[in-house]
């Protein structure tokens, strides 16, 4: 049996939608703990800031800005505007880690990062 190319089409977009549904649920998931983490200041991690020369107002700024753009991130009209802004994030967070020789902490904004740009070009296609 062989499918007429109006089916594979949207199959291919349906499969896309359901990919990039998965990666809005993992990435606002990531960003909604780590922004909380920050906020509520868990003590390693602020002493890890610390370190690089932020401030506690500054991590829990920081946590602020993760937890909104997770919020914004489902809310269609916005979304491009949340993508850029967790884009800006996670290249401060990845120049950080780099700056500081912290290749190993580096993995993770990497990982978002990556994922981010997925989920960008993914929401680009399906709408």
């Amino acid at each position: 049996m062989s499918l007429d190319n109006k089916t594979k089409k949207t199959i291919e977009i349906n499969v896309m939608a359901s990919v990039r549904n998965i990666l809005l649920v993992v990435l606002c998931a990531g960003m909604m703990g780590m922004g909380m983490v920050k906020m509520v200041g868990v003590p390693e991690l602020v002493e890890r800031f610390a370190e690089w020369g932020f401030t506690r107002w500054m991590v829990f700024a920081i946590g602020v800005l993760e937890t909104s753009i997770s919020i914004m991130l489902f809310i269609k009209p916005v979304r491009k505007y949340a993508i850029l802004a967790l884009i800006a994030l996670l290249v401060s967070a990845l120049s950080t880690h780099v700056l500081f020789g912290d290749a190993i902490g580096a993995i993770g904004p990497f990982a978002v990062l990556t994922g981010t740009l997925l989920f960008w070009w993914l929401d680009s296609k399906v709408g």
